[in-house]
């Protein structure tokens, strides 16, 4: 035992002094590059890897047993990480401003969006170009009767009905992004492809208010995290109830991405989970605890449904899996 860990005292030692050895040598890279006014390629790409071998340790610390360290290592920080919705952002075109809102043409289309929220957009375009709410065991199927918990402005809307669902009801409780919403689907709410219900989901019938924050996005609004500023009072009600009020008929799917409420959500939508055996796809991403307690608190309510964890990400220096599919057996 004492060999043992001797062995593996000289083996961290020998990795720190390594990370050390390169740390020292990249600063002086760089350096001597600003003292020459020339920073080459080779600098920025060794200044990467010495960035991405010092942030490893804490990643792989602060990653869910659900995700490997495989995933830990291709998540950890970089220079060159990759952010595509920073180039996706790029090719955005501002076509109009009205008063708090701004109309923006993407290549997947033109939103109207709260003015702060641009950069925001190309996130959520990015996400639906990966079809993150999509997994191996559950999709939307066309004439599928979608939940889309958590609308927003209805990028995801929009994406289920392109995947030729009959029916979308966009959940959407704060003011801005609601006003947004029916804008962007008016086609579709008249149609009848589109139901906006602007209510909130939760475990019973509640009014509470919104925490916002000028720094967040307003995808970020919050009835269970602290966003550091008050917003507006919204009214929630649960799924089932919402269920019965819309007199739905059958309901296929639940997206549900609604900021840390997801499994109060879900307590609420107990009754429509047992009678219409939806498959659904849960946002596990804002708290480092999600992907393990809503798996657990979710088999506790259909013991029928088997989950399965979708790709991990990076959320605030956690890897977690940013989402769960559900299904019955």
């Amino acid at each position: 035992m004492t060999i043992r860990h001797a062995g593996l005292r000289r083996l961290i030692g020998g990795l720190l002094l390594g990370c050390a050895l390169l740390i020292a040598a990249a600063t002086g890279i760089v350096l001597w590059a600003a003292h020459t006014g020339t920073i080459p390629g080779f600098v920025w790409s060794g200044v990467a890897g010495v960035i991405h071998i010092k942030e490893f340790p804490h990643a792989a610390l602060h990653r869910n047993a659900r995700c490997t360290f495989s995933d830990a290592w291709s998540l950890t920080p970089s220079l060159k990480q990759s952010r595509p919705w920073i180039e996706l952002r790029e090719t955005f075109r501002v076509q109009k401003q009205d008063g708090p809102f701004t109309l923006v043409d993407t290549p997947a289309g033109s939103y109207w969006i709260p003015a702060r929220d641009i950069l925001t957009l190309a996130e959520t375009e990015d996400e639906q170009s990966r079809d993150i709410y999509s997994g191996g065991m559950v999709d939307v199927m066309p004439g599928d009767v979608v939940l889309d918990c958590g609308a927003n402005v209805g990028v995801y809307t929009r994406h289920a009905l392109q995947k030729g669902a009959k029916l979308v009801v966009a959940i959407e409780p704060a003011p801005e992004s609601l006003e947004c919403l029916r804008r962007n689907l008016a086609p579709q709410i008249a149609a009848g492809r589109v139901v906006v219900y602007p209510k909130g989901v939760w475990n019973r019938d509640e009014e509470l208010q919104l925490s916002v924050g000028p720094q967040w996005a307003s995808t970020a609004s919050s009835v269970v995290l602290d966003r550091g500023k008050k917003g507006p009072t919204i009214t929630l009600t649960t799924i089932d109830k919402m269920v019965a009020e819309l007199n739905l008929a059958s309901v296929d799917f639940v997206k549900m991405d609604i900021e840390g409420a997801e499994m109060q959500a879900l307590e609420g939508a107990a009754q429509t989970v047992r009678r219409f055996k939806p498959r659904m796809a849960i946002s596990l991403e804002h708290r480092p605890s999600d992907p393990d307690t809503i798996p657990v608190s979710a088999q506790k309510l259909w013991p029928d449904y088997i989950f399965k964890c979708g790709p991990c990400t990076n959320i605030g220096g956690s890897i977690q899996p940013d989402v769960m599919f559900l299904r019955s057996r």
